[in-house]
């Protein structure tokens, strides 16, 4: 059948200090609020719809994930998942119609009917211009399991694999929007992304200003292309601006590697990764949490 193409439209994450997240969304990548509810901020690039949902919280957790996808892929995704016996939700957080489930790993997922962001290309005074919300890395005890519910639920694409412990998947052109690794259940990242390496250098720029600095890069992985930075948000999330991710133009063509080399897999240049980097994850928010 035809693909199922979606588009990655918003990502909510629960966090102990509210404000201080706000600022940071606000000052380091150019996010601006656009409504506030009882301990909730919803911030979004200039002139798009919001991308971040903020809610108070006493620990920092992950909150769900939303895409945008057609009439039709929507109804294949609710066939799929009613054929499988998930348990299809109501969507809290897209309006319209869509639907709410969970992953194996318990990240809860929407999908709703809605077009694809347009990408931000708004100039600021300093800092990087941040054209999107790019991906999210999940971790998971089992990652083959998430993988396969991605795919044989949602319609993902598998792109590439480190042997059987790490998966990055697509479900439009960009190399990934979602991936998994082995570990604690929960999130380990997400992504924005900027035009180039410029934008990583400005935001470094900015982290310096704040008196914070990157984490790991800046650095090319070896999976997606992608040139890389992470440094850490307020609640203490990984928060990775990426540039330059490999698009995948032709379905039929692209076959997926399993890499074997968990160094080249990783970084093709810049530094090494700090010592328990893969371990660190914040957890999804419980169904009734």
């Amino acid at each position: 059948m035809d693909l199922l193409n979606h588009h990655l439209v918003r990502a909510g994450f629960r966090v102990p200090d509210l404000q201080r997240s706000a600022a940071h969304a606000i000052e380091v990548l150019g996010l601006e609020v656009v409504a506030t509810r009882d301990a909730e901020l919803s911030l979004a690039l200039p002139g798009q719809g919001a991308c971040l949902v903020l809610r108070e919280s006493t620990s920092a957790e992950f909150d769900f994930m939303a895409l945008h996808t057609t009439l039709a892929n929507l109804a294949e995704v609710r066939r799929r998942l009613t054929a499988g016996g998930i348990p299809i939700l109501p969507a809290t957080e897209l309006e319209g119609d869509a639907l709410r489930v969970h992953a194996p790993n318990g990240v809860a997922v929407e999908i709703g009917v809605g077009a694809a962001p347009a990408r931000n290309a708004t100039e600021r005074e300093s800092g990087p211009v941040i054209g999107s919300l790019d991906h999210l890395s999940f971790s998971a005890e089992d990652p083959g399991a998430f993988r396969d519910f991605f795919i044989d639920f949602l319609g993902f694409r598998l792109s590439d694999s480190f042997l059987s412990e790490r998966h990055w998947l697509r479900c439009n052109p960009n190399h990934h929007t979602v991936a998994v690794f082995t570990g604690r259940d929960g999130l380990h990242h997400y992504a924005f992304e900027t035009t180039d390496i410029r934008g990583l250098g400005q935001l470094g720029d900015v982290l310096a200003a704040r008196g914070e600095n990157f984490i790991w890069g800046p650095g090319r992985h070896g999976l997606g292309q992608n040139i890389f930075t992470y440094h850490l948000d307020p609640a203490g999330s990984i928060l990775e601006v990426t540039s330059d991710m490999l698009q995948v133009e032709s379905e039929e063509e692209w076959e997926a590697e399993i890499w074997e080399d968990a160094l080249k897999s990783g970084v093709l240049w810049g530094p090494l990764p700090p010592a328990g980097f893969r371990d660190l994850s914040i957890p999804a928010v419980s169904e009734h949490g």
